[in-house]
């Protein structure tokens, strides 16, 4: 079912360029591809220290 949005001239202008930046063949195919980009974790999102082994807690309880 196709509908229609109202969109400012200024943010079609944006949409053109993010369309053609992101060699998109349709305002649909970009749209779902910012959806994508944004749902993905950014590199910053895993720390400083992405190598870092997993934390794993020691088998010997310290307050006893």
């Amino acid at each position: 079912m196709a509908t229609t949005i109202r969109i400012s001239k200024e943010m079609l202008q944006e949409l053109e360029k993010l369309k053609k930046e992101k060699m998109a063949n349709s305002y649909e195919e970009l749209i779902k591809k910012l959806i994508e980009e944004s749902k993905r974790l950014k590199k910053s999102h895993f720390g400083t220290l992405p190598r870092l082994e997993k934390f794993g807690r020691e088998e010997i309880d310290r307050f006893d």
